[in-house]
């Protein structure tokens, strides 16, 4: 259902942010609003609690995103009359997807065991941008000492694993396969 609640209201506003040609503005103000609820994560659930009537979540939503677009806000208190404002941060996340697929922006989780220079950094982006269809991508480097050298990257569903350990690892499946062949 959460999932379905996210969809409704993340499409309503990717929808209205692409008609009237703000995508970029409202997913600026999308993030701001994520951010303000990572935050505060006590927000939300002080929302949802029973004491709190409509007006109340009303008067402290428009305190908290008091510089918040009237489509913003408008957005925000559909949810709260619909009693589904506890979704709100899926519903951001969620118009973070679709504004990310319309902008051609990829997401692209680098592991390799040691920390990458900023020049080589440079050259797996340019890389990645060259074989890729994104217009600019959003990269996240994690250093994981278990792969001992190599590097895997990962996009969306799509895995380019070339680390040692993975390479080690499928020597140790032909070996095993060969052990129990020739038994």
């Amino acid at each position: 259902m959460a999932k379905l609640v996210s969809k409704v209201y993340g499409d309503a506003l990717f929808e209205l942010a692409v008609e009237q040609d703000k995508l970029e503005s409202v997913r600026d103000e999308v993030q701001s609003v994520s951010q303000a609820l990572k935050d505060n994560p006590d927000f939300l659930p002080t929302l949802m609690h029973p004491d709190m009537t409509m007006e109340k979540k009303q008067e402290m939503v428009k305190k908290v995103f008091s510089s918040a677009s009237d489509d913003m806000m408008g957005l925000i208190d559909v949810m709260i009359r619909k009693n589904r404002i506890g979704e709100l941060g899926k519903v951001m996340d969620y118009f973070e997807m679709r504004a990310k697929e319309r902008l051609k922006v990829g997401v692209v989780k680098v592991s390799t065991p040691m920390e990458l220079s900023d020049e080589d950094k440079k050259k797996v982006e340019k890389r990645v941008l060259e074989v890729t269809d994104f217009a600019s991508l959003e990269m996240k480097y994690i250093v994981d000492p278990a792969l001992l050298g190599g590097m895997v990257i990962r996009i969306g569903d799509q895995v380019l694993d070339n680390s040692i350990r993975s390479k080690l690892d499928a020597m140790g499946r032909q070996l095993a396969a060969v052990r129990l062949g020739g038994v």
